[in-house]
């Protein structure tokens, strides 16, 4: 059964916390974030493509295309029709506008596995979640599978509610002072950052670990911690034991994105996160893998249990749009100080980004259509390597994503989970071989 593609005559402001993201892009970086399925069945390009042009109308958000005004970038709407690709194998390259009819997001297949790019503006992890569900329940429709109720997907023909559309950075923000410490603790301080041959062409490597869910839950919860906290703790313990010399007095700092529907009521399928930090200085004594898991779990708890810190950090974020003297600017001059000010910079305020969409839920009986998910964080030139998180009934995939060739961190943070008594599947897309 196939539904009309209905336009619609909005435009959008970008919300408060996207300003930044189309102005810090690159011709090799492209602020974007891969969610993939891998189902049970080939996946069907034609109905994959056709499942995409009918869910388009419910995500009115996502049907638009990124245009430059004099003070700000806005989106407006897209009535062109979503295409579905092939993947051609180069690993979350930037999204080519013109071949993608200027949507934000990118959807790929290839054989088992559907994954979508989304440039980082359009949504957050959550967000891409609802839509990457609603994708999968379509093409499924459209393959002519007997689905469970929707129980929470956002199907095609139901009113889409406002509060989905609204910018709860906007709605949320509050005055703060420019001169007080939550500016300073957001930015951070320099610390360590990894440094490793990169790769000289485009694509970048991909190492996806799996595990039972219930196994790592079991894990963090014998040491008494959060499964972000776990795998952050291990991941900076991993960094240390790869590129840090014993000898060495460095920090080592991990960026944790914070999903604020969890503590700020709010619907939206657009951006509404902010991020917190773990921190641990080499040079402390005592530091086994435990310590440094107590480490990441403590600032954890600590940068996401003051609501009013977490509401200053939402003001922080709301920075470019709202400050006079920046929300006037023209763009072209925002643009040249954020590169120049990227540009400038030889050190880096984290050594790598954990983020953890959590479970993923869908309705029972989709079990016999879907196998497991996976998050990919795109790297930059100053943080090299990132990770990953997402859950499905009892498989966590926890994915590596990295621009270097060197891949002994991800050896040491999977042997360290092998040696803590989890068993491991590994898959990788081989990017450091030559010939590949």
């Amino acid at each position: 059964m196939s539904y009309p593609f209905v336009p619609s005559p909005k435009w959008y402001k970008l919300d408060y916390s996207s300003d930044i993201y189309p102005m810090s892009e690159t011709q090799t970086t492209m602020s974007i974030f891969r969610l993939s399925v891998e189902m049970r069945n080939y996946v069907d390009g034609e109905n994959l493509c056709t499942a995409l042009r009918d869910i388009m109308p419910r995500f009115p958000t996502f049907a638009v295309m990124l245009r430059r005004g004099f003070f700000r970038y806005y989106f407006e709407y897209n009535d062109n029709e979503p295409v579905a690709f092939p993947d051609d194998g180069v690993c979350m390259r930037n999204i080519d506008l013109q071949r993608n009819k200027r949507f934000l997001f990118r959807v790929q297949y290839y054989k088992k596995r559907i994954s979508i790019d989304f440039f980082h503006g359009l949504c957050d992890g959550t967000g891409g979640v609802e839509f990457l569900k609603a994708l999968i329940y379509r093409y499924l429709d459209e393959c002519g599978e007997e689905l469970p109720e929707p129980n929470g997907i956002k199907i095609v023909g139901e009113p889409v509610p406002e509060a989905e559309l609204e910018d709860s950075i906007s709605k949320y923000y509050k005055g703060f002072d420019m001169f007080g410490g939550v500016v300073g603790k957001m930015a951070g301080k320099n610390c360590f950052g990894i440094k490793a041959r990169h790769f000289k062409s485009l694509g970048y490597g991909a190492i996806q670990g799996f595990v039972s869910t219930a196994s790592l839950k079991e894990l963090a919860r014998k040491k008494g911690v959060t499964v972000t906290a776990l795998i952050a703790g291990i991941a900076l313990y991993s960094i240390s034991k790869v590129y840090v010399k014993e000898t060495d007095n460095v920090d080592l700092v991990a960026m944790i994105p914070i999903n604020l529907r969890k503590i700020f009521p709010s619907q939206t399928v657009r951006n509404f996160t902010t991020l917190t930090k773990c921190y641990v200085n080499t040079g402390s004594t005592n530091l086994d893998l435990d310590e440094y898991v107590r480490l990441c779990a403590k600032d954890i708890k600590d940068g996401t249990s003051n609501k009013d810190e977490l509401s200053e950090k939402i003001a922080v974020s709301a920075l470019m749009a709202t400050n006079k003297l920046l929300k006037y600017t023209p763009v072209f001059l925002k643009e040249l100080g954020t590169k120049i000010g990227k540009l400038g910079t030889k050190k880096t305020k984290q050594t790598l980004i954990i983020s953890n969409v959590g479970v993923i839920n869908l309705p029972e009986g989709m079990e016999k259509f879907v196998s497991r998910f996976a998050l990919h964080i795109n790297p930059s030139r100053k943080v090299p390597v990132n990770i990953g998180v997402a859950t499905y009934r009892d498989t966590t995939t926890i994915c590596f994503t990295r621009n270097i060739i060197n891949t002994e961190l991800e050896r040491e943070f999977f042997t360290t989970l092998v040696k803590e008594g989890l068993d491991v599947e590994i898959t990788s897309n081989l990017r450091e071989i030559k010939k590949h």
